[in-house]
């Protein structure tokens, strides 16, 4: 392969979208992985898809123009992550209401990762969509859909997100919903504790029912998540597939 000016200058654009999946994109884009890294696997992928997709004849070669569409790749490349990262959001936020319901949502820790307070469950939680991305080959997936975004939207030409606002609007109100499917059924058996122990309050006011629930149900908790980990298996892979399908409605959406 003869590089050239228009050919090196066709790998930088694509590279660009590239790292913009890895600054949204869940999993690649934890703080954790070195910027330096990210930057550099996203050359050699960048290099590798310049060589398996064909060019475009209109690379822009001034300056500004150039420049312009960097930032446009950049765009297109973050905004196909952060629909990812918007259902993986939901995910965390299960974890954050069996902490809630645990009585563990006081147990807060900064974590570096993500630049904030997380709770315990809310970093399991996190901690398990990760295995399961890596495991089920999901993030294999994340490459896949910034391949197919080359053929539906190519490199250097600008485009018209149409319907992109109404998509976000509708995957950030099904946030709640996805964190509540997850968690239902801790959700329901703590509450049931509850129910029972305020009973025992009026049976028994002599005994202290806060501090005994206090004891009681951070242990029934983490036992009952580890029953149900197949279950939320299960559930977090079928909403990695509805993450890929949102991923292809965006860019059905997209007008070139």
């Amino acid at each position: 392969m003869i590089l050239n000016i228009s050919k090196i200058l066709f790998m930088l654009l694509m590279t660009a979208r590239i790292f913009g999946l890895f600054l949204s994109v869940p999993v690649l884009s934890d703080r954790s992985i070195p910027q330096m890294i990210k930057l550099v696997l996203a050359l050699w992928i960048g290099l590798l898809l310049g060589m398996a997709t064909p060019m475009p004849s209109d690379i822009p070669q001034i300056p500004l123009v150039f420049v312009i569409a960097l930032v446009n790749e950049l765009f297109v490349g973050f905004l196909t992550g952060f629909i990812c990262r918007i259902i993986f959001v939901g995910i965390e936020m299960a974890g954050a209401m069996m902490d809630m319901q645990m009585g563990l949502s006081v147990a807060a820790t900064f974590d570096p990762a993500n630049g904030g307070q997380v709770t315990i469950m809310e970093r399991i939680m996190f901690t398990l969509a990760t295995f399961l991305v890596l495991a089920t080959n999901t993030h294999h997936l994340f490459l896949v859909s910034i391949y197919e975004s080359f053929k539906v939207i190519p490199v250097a030409h600008f485009v018209e997100y149409q319907g992109i606002l109404q998509q976000l609007g509708s995957l950030a109100s099904k946030l709640f919903m996805t964190a509540l499917d997850l968690s239902i059924p801790l959700l329901i058996i703590i509450f049931l504790l509850d129910f029972s122990l305020g009973l025992l309050a009026r049976l028994a006011p002599q005994v202290n029912v806060f501090f005994l629930g206090f004891q009681i149900k951070p242990m029934l908790g983490l036992w009952i998540f580890v029953f149900i980990i197949p279950v939320l298996a299960n559930d977090i892979s079928n909403i990695f597939n509805e993450t890929m399908v949102e991923i292809y409605k965006f860019f059905s959406n997209v007008k070139v």
